[in-house]
């Protein structure tokens, strides 16, 4: 395991051979100090199963949401029926004016 230490003496090495702003962008793109810094085999055990139960509440919103669409749908063909008839009526009224 590196210690802050090792990356201390790490930095100082760059800083001669490269420089100290080239030094300091290369510690930077090194991974952090600490196993603490790491996702280990159970964290991403753990993100998965919370992973796999969003989507399974997705699913449930989206076949409610399904169901709801279904059940209107009925009033919105008679309503857009009733509406053409409606004009339908406007324009032959309009005709026999005209």
């Amino acid at each position: 395991m590196v210690s802050d230490h090792d990356r201390r003496d790490l930095y100082e090495a760059l800083e001669q051979g490269l420089g100290p702003s080239a030094a300091g962008t290369l510690m930077e793109l090194l991974p952090p100090v600490g196993s603490a810094d790491v996702a280990r085999q159970f964290d991403l055990t753990a993100l998965r199963g919370e992973m796999a139960q969003l989507r399974g509440e997705l699913r449930g919103e989206l076949a409610h949401l399904r169901s709801e669409v279904k059940a209107q749908l009925p009033r919105l063909i008679a309503a857009n029926i009733a509406t053409m008839m409606g004009v339908a009526g406007l324009v032959l009224a309009a005709a026999k004016l005209a």
